[in-house]
């Protein structure tokens, strides 16, 4: 016995000494607030796989979905403490108020458009300044699900002019009160739990949000259009504790970041994929207004004209110069 430790013993160091230090396994907690089928649950699962791939196994990543660990403002501050390993979450604007602009409506005319501006080089010095404000690593950025689009009851939305006057369901977000303006929309917040109800009863006229959204709550059943304005992308962060990713040895940094932008680059033609097989559900049920009968350039001009000066005097000059810079990419 005691032989077999020694040749033990000795086939370790020679291993260690012939490859280097053996990594130790690492196990990561992820917790976000969607559902088990959801855009979070979806990217977390595509990043998770693609992490232990190219680990080698030695990191792993748990999912924790639906809220368990929190709702997304705690699970943003438990990233930012360093009691949980990662999150996918919003803009962080309850830490990061400049973040809260990168959601506005119409500051993006496509998903390409995103990832685009998000993996150049301005993007990756807009994630810099973001990383410094929020003390997290941000890993990568994503939409959540596809564009925000606008529903309504008893109205076509194929021009800015349409909205003019209407009460609109807006999530109390600055940069979406401010954009339902620009378009004379009078935004009037309600909680999603309550908002079939609010739509089926006109408290509101219409609402905007994803697809799965509209589908998953049967907001078709109480709207009439849906007009596939390009009302705003909710970027979603994946971000890191920097004790979690200190934990990490250089090899698994290096995993972690090519899975990063692998998830980053295949996740919005999923996105785009489960959007069109969504519309195709409910096509026989509402009234579909797609992009090409849309005056989308005439939206433009109102998001350009008075939007964005209402966004910067809004958000300040930290926002501004990435809201131009995201302009400049289209």
């Amino acid at each position: 016995m005691r032989i077999l430790e020694q040749f033990a013993c000795a086939t370790l160091i020679s291993g260690t000494l012939a490859g280097g230090a053996m990594a130790a396994d690492v196990s990561l907690r992820l917790g976000h607030v969607g559902a088990p089928v959801s855009p979070q649950e979806t990217i977390a699962k595509l990043f998770a796989d693609k992490v232990s791939e190219y680990s080698d196994g030695t990191v792993s990543v748990q999912l924790f979905n639906s809220s368990t660990l929190g709702n997304e403002r705690q699970l943003q501050d438990s990233v930012r403490s360093g009691t949980l390993d990662m999150t996918i979450a919003g803009t962080f604007s309850y830490f990061v108020p400049w973040a809260g602009a990168l959601e506005a409506p119409l500051l993006y005319s496509s998903l390409d458009h995103f990832t685009t501006f998000f993996g150049s080089a301005d993007g990756a010095v807009l994630m810099e300044a973001f990383n410094a404000d929020a003390g997290v690593k941000a890993l990568f950025v994503v939409p959540h699900g596809g564009f925000r689009y606008i529903t309504m009851k008893d109205i076509e939305v194929k021009g800015p002019g349409d909205l003019k006057g209407v009460k609109i369901r807006n999530p109390n977000v600055p940069s979406f009160n401010i954009m339902a303006e620009a378009v004379g929309a009078i935004p009037t917040p309600i909680d999603f739990s309550e908002l079939y109800v609010a739509l089926q009863r006109g408290v509101v006229q219409g609402q905007h949000n994803p697809v799965g959204n509209i589908v998953g709550a049967r907001l078709y059943e109480v709207q009439d259009s849906l007009s596939m304005v390009p009302w705003g992308i909710s970027p979603h962060m994946v971000s890191m504790s920097a004790r979690a990713w200190d934990r990490l040895d250089d090899a698994q940094k290096e995993a972690v970041t090519r899975a990063a932008a692998e998830t980053a680059s295949e996740y919005p033609a999923i996105a785009i994929e489960e959007e069109a097989k969504l519309l195709a559900e409910i096509e026989d049920q509402i009234t579909i207004l797609r992009p090409e009968e849309i005056d989308l350039d005439a939206f433009l001009a109102v998001f350009r004209d008075a939007g964005m000066p209402a966004l910067k005097a809004d958000y300040g000059e930290a926002a501004g110069k990435w809201l131009d810079a995201i302009d400049a990419a289209r």
